[in-house]
């Protein structure tokens, strides 16, 4: 089962950090061949269809890897997958249907002008393409297919990396008038996706056996239900700073301020691989009615997340004023309290993230949805007072302080739906041993009088993570040891 976890996440993450790699990659292109206006609308369009995805796609993806993981599934699998499909895309068309229909409105919303109208169908059409995609990815993970779930999204962040790369690679062209064919292109991949998919089901038919319960349609529509209020109030506390700084500032400073966030949400990709592979193996040991065993692998979670998050986090807190300019133009510049705060905020809501599957497996969606819009009242609120006269640094106030309430308020309700506590005497090392890797990277740039050059920067990452290493393999409970085969350490 080790083994297997550990593979899996590997290809997994192998195929989440290329996306990541690639869209780190993207932030100087776009940086340099548009202008700051049209990359605000880039984000934006990104933001929008992050936010409408739950109500497009029901929050299938959590109710199938749910409700048709193991080797049950058999000839459900296909059967459903057009069941489901047909809600989603009956949600979708409706959705459109009422987006293009007041399109002035929404384009004001988005992207705090109406003359935006124009970007409403290309909107739409990355929409469509996520959603689809997302759809096959959750088929796929039941299944327990990662190899096939990291090749299609490797050739999704290559594709996507790629068609930009051709499309304003020689700068110059407004967003207008490349974003529909980039988004033409991102819909065709997610359908041969979903086509190559259901074959798969098909050809998995006959490998398994019938399940011995067939569910109804309406019972998966009740659990995605709840799932959906979630994952929309999970978005409105992610992104609500986003539709407000539009309004306040504009798209040049939520250029700015995405391009921040861009560069903080690195680590996202240890949360993303970690539930990704972790959600279906917690499943089954609920299924299997083995509590004590889904409690010691949340902790396991949450200590090799915050090993990999944390070091990382603390770097980009510190040298992210350095490195934001260095990446885009010298007009990409935020405070350094922004990068710090945005950091905590992606490590907190990580943390959150890796409990919010224990809850859900337990059934407390309705707890957790309390929550999500707890912390969604919040930062609305922070930011309607901060934002205005903060900017972006009253936006990242708001975000840290969100999620860190998220963390508090899931870590009370797990102990509620399994045998566990919060593992704060494994984690306090961890931090403390980031910290210290951490100080030769301050100091540096402390003593730095001006910009420095990326070999520079590099030596000193290196020098910063080989300390870190060194003080976590000399432990007798080395965390990296955990996460090397046995076989390769033999």
């Amino acid at each position: 089962m080790a083994t297997t976890l550990r593979l899996d996440t590997a290809l997994y993450g192998s195929a989440v950090l290329l996306d990541r790699l690639l869209g780190l990659l993207l932030l100087p292109l776009l940086a340099r061949a548009i202008d700051r206006t049209d990359y605000g609308a880039w984000t934006q369009t990104a933001v929008a269809a992050s936010v409408l995805m739950p109500l497009v796609l029901f929050a299938f993806s959590t109710t199938i890897v749910r409700s048709f993981s193991g080797s049950g599934g058999g000839a459900l699998r296909p059967r459903f997958f057009g069941r489901l499909g047909a809600v989603a895309l009956g949600l979708f068309a409706l959705c459109a249907v009422l987006l293009l229909a007041w399109r002035d409105s929404v384009a004001e919303v988005v992207y705090g002008v109406p003359a935006a109208q124009a970007l409403i169908v290309p909107l739409l059409l990355l929409l469509a393409a996520d959603a689809g995609t997302e759809f096959a990815m959750a088929w796929l993970r039941s299944l327990g297919r990662m190899g096939l779930v990291a090749g299609a999204l490797a050739l999704r962040s290559a594709l996507r990396y790629g068609a930009v790369l051709l499309l304003v690679g020689g700068g110059g062209r407004p967003l207008v008038e490349w974003l529909t064919t980039f988004a033409v292109v991102q819909a065709a991949l997610a359908l041969a996706v979903l086509v190559g998919t259901w074959l798969w089901l098909r050809r998995d038919v006959e490998a398994t056996p019938p399940s011995a319960a067939e569910p109804t349609l309406a019972e998966l529509l009740a659990f995605s239900a709840p799932l959906v209020l979630l994952a929309l109030f999970t978005s409105v506390n992610a992104y609500v700073d986003r539709f407000l700084l539009v309004q306040v500032l504009g798209l040049d400073a939520v250029a700015v301020y995405a391009a921040a966030v861009s560069l903080c949400s690195l680590p996202s990709v240890f949360y993303s691989v970690l539930g990704f592979t972790l959600f279906p193996l917690l499943a089954r040991h609920w299924n299997d009615q083995r509590p004590d065993e889904a409690a010691r692998l949340t902790t396991l979670a949450l200590q090799v997340f915050l090993f990999l998050c944390l070091p990382v986090s603390l770097l980009i807190a510190l040298a992210g004023p350095l490195l934001l300019p260095l990446l885009t133009t010298a007009e990409y510049r935020a405070a350094p309290a922004v990068f710090a705060l945005l950091s905590l905020s992606v490590t907190a809501f990580g943390l959150y993230q890796i409990m919010l599957y224990a809850l859900l497996l337990d059934g407390r969606s309705r707890q957790v949805l309390l929550l999500a819009m707890a912390a969604a009242a919040v930062n609305l609120i922070l930011n309607l007072l901060l934002a205005p006269r903060l900017g972006a640094t009253g936006a990242a106030t708001a975000a840290a302080a969100s999620n860190a309430l998220m963390v508090v308020l899931a870590a009370r309700l797990a102990r509620r739906a399994m045998p566990w506590r919060f593992p704060w005497q494994r984690l306090w090392p961890i931090t403390w041993r980031a910290a210290v890797a951490a100080l030769p990277l301050g100091g540096w740039l402390l003593a730095a009088s001006a910009p420095t050059s990326w070999l520079a920067f590099c030596a000193m990452l290196a020098v910063c993570t080989a300390l870190y290493l060194g003080l976590d393999l000399v432990r007798a409970g080395s965390i990296a040891r955990t996460l090397i085969p046995r076989r390769a350490v033999a």
